[in-house]
């Protein structure tokens, strides 16, 4: 969206409402959050908007809300606390989406300019040493130094606009979050509104020269020119930094057999002829890992290496490093030359620049798709849970996952056309997965995607969070919940203390009782499967109501990677 239409009238508005008609202006249409004191007054401005406000049964819900409505928006998300005992709540989801490259704004509402001068010992303010010492009402701010692109701490409406702005810019072009920490007392001071009609934060900074970029591009392409078995490997910062699409595009023109990492699953068409599979270093298929090796130009796309997503640091195992192109949103690595620019500024010019008639010959192996048939000591197992999944999922499904076992057998899966997954898949914090997909289907309904959400949600992380079941009642959204019921933490449990009472929850949860107790009413529908066959059945009576279906899962049945995550 470009610049925010003004009338004459409008030159100058309360800064609370230059704040949300600043938002407004980027495209987003929703804002997560929960009020408390130090906020009201500036969720009060909100309705001078089309901003829908929900408010999240926590802060740390309404935070892992936000992080999902940016994931699946592409936009950044909003989140809007309270001094202390809110930000603090939510910090966890910011920390989350700070690792993981997700955009949120976080406006703490603080207090104000008097008190912080003063340093009156306020309620929500953590004391000093000596309660008689002047109270430190900045301290908060220190916290989230390090898990912050940008921190604006507004004393004054001097050049708060300008301020707001410039650090919306940089939570745009890093994909991280920042704060925004606003007193309570400046709120309602009129400011200039004049550049809500003048300034397009879309407008893209150009870091380097055009020619440069071009250069870069070309040494590239003369890499894969003269490759005789080249394989692109395709991450997750490629969905982050909005290049899902030249990447689709260069896997079109080029047909160079192309893989998914462990975090960048669903960036890529899993249906086209060029897909190999899921590539995770040790942690792959052995005929996948294998081709890989073998691979002389290995072009790894949006690069995020960290443990979990390299197969705990062996993903670049037997990969000659002069086969090996790197390139994210820091730096441009071909063989040990490292050029300090950004994929955002090359890529395109890749995809546009690339010549198929000197492209070589190659050959696209058939590797064989299946999932590995593990047994359990109950009717249904993993395996059967990944078999019914793969059958159900349907083309344009959004798949959200928790930090459960079943995240470590989704690589195993062949996606249909435009499923999208998401999932904290390094930060890992349980819990995540259910209000994230709240703001899923939330971002979703807002842009009018005709997409089912899908949450595969473990029993010990759905207690973590379980309130927000009601966020989906309330607002009349209707995912499918798969409630999987192994009894406690069974990824803990594959860890270490797999008979351990430390790895038990409450047993016997009413799970399929809870969305009547939220107020579902005739609305939703629950059910309770012990069978593969009964999990089938309900699976396909579907219609897009919201429904619950709870899984009975052995407590020590997981995926065959895990195990070797674990090891």
């Amino acid at each position: 969206m470009g610049p925010f239409p003004l009338s004459s009238a409008q030159s100058h508005i309360p800064l609370g409402e230059y704040i949300f008609k600043r938002i407004e202006s980027l495209g987003v249409k929703s804002a997560f959050g929960v009020p408390g004191d130090f906020n009201l007054s500036l969720l009060e401005h909100i309705y001078s908007t089309k901003l829908k406000w929900y408010g999240g049964c926590n802060e740390l819900n309404a935070g892992y809300a936000a992080d999902g409505y940016a994931r699946a928006s592409h936009k950044f998300g909003v989140l809007i606390t309270t001094y202390g005992v809110g930000s603090l709540s939510a910090l966890n989801a910011c920390c989350g989406a700070w690792s993981e490259f997700v955009p949120l704004l976080h406006i703490v509402g603080t207090t104000s300019t008097v008190q912080k001068s003063s340093g009156q010992l306020t309620h929500h303010v953590a004391p000093g040493k000596l309660i008689s010492s002047k109270s430190d009402h900045h301290i908060y701010e220190r916290l989230v130094e390090r898990l912050a692109c940008k921190i604006e701490s507004l004393k004054s409406v001097d050049d708060a606009p300008e301020k707001i702005d410039f650090l919306i810019k940089e939570i745009m072009e890093t994909k991280r979050p920042g704060y925004l920490f606003l007193p309570c007392d400046l709120v309602n001071i009129p400011v200039s509104a004049l550049r809500l009609g003048d300034l397009d934060l879309y407008k893209p900074m150009e870091i380097r020269p055009i020619e440069y970029c071009d250069q870069l591009a070309s040494l590239v392409l003369s890499k894969i020119y003269s490759s005789s078995a080249p394989c692109m490997l395709v991450d997750i910062l490629t969905d982050r930094f909005e290049l899902t699409n030249e990447v689709r595009a260069l896997v079109r023109k080029t047909n160079i057999p192309n893989l998914s990492t462990f975090m960048g699953k669903s960036v890529l068409d899993e249906t086209e002829v060029s897909y190999i599979g899921d590539y995770n270093g040790d942690a792959s298929n052995k005929e996948v890992q294998q081709f890989v090796q073998t691979c002389d130009l290995v072009i790894h796309i949006g690069a995020f290496y960290n443990e979990v997503n390299s197969g705990k640091h062996t993903l670049y195992n037997g990969i000659h490093p002069e086969s090996l192109i790197i390139m994210n949103h820091e730096n441009i690595i071909i063989g040990s030359t490292k050029f300090d620019v950004s994929f955002v500024h090359i890529l395109p010019k890749i995809v546009s620049n690339f010549n198929s008639s000197k492209l070589p010959q190659f050959t696209i192996p058939c590797m064989e798709h299946h999932i590995e048939n593990k047994s359990s000591k109950v009717a249904i197992t993993q395996s059967q849970l990944l078999s019914s999944l793969q059958n159900f999922i349907q083309p344009k499904d959004t798949i959200v996952v928790d930090t459960c076992s079943v995240m470590f057998g989704l690589p195993d899966l062949r996606f249909p056309k435009d499923v999208k997954l998401i999932g904290q898949h390094f930060y890992l914090s349980i819990g995540m997965a259910l209000p994230c997909s709240f703001g899923v289907a939330v971002a979703n309904r807002e842009m009018g995607v005709d997409s089912r959400v899908i949450l595969l949600e473990g029993d010990g992380s759905a207690q973590m969070t379980i309130q927000e079941l009601s966020a989906f009642v309330r607002h009349g959204l209707s995912p499918l919940i798969l409630l999987l019921n192994n009894h406690g933490y069974t990824v803990e449990r594959a860890i270490k203390g797999a008979e351990k009472s430390y790895n038990d929850i409450m047993p016997d949860w009413k799970w399929t009782k809870l969305l009547d107790t939220f107020g579902g009413g005739s609305c939703t529908s629950s059910v309770r499967v012990h069978q593969a066959e009964a999990l089938d059945q309900e699976l396909a009576s579907y219609q897009g109501s919201l429904k619950l279906i709870e899984i009975e899962l052995d407590k020590l049945d997981t995926p065959w990677r895990f195990y070797f995550m674990c090891g």
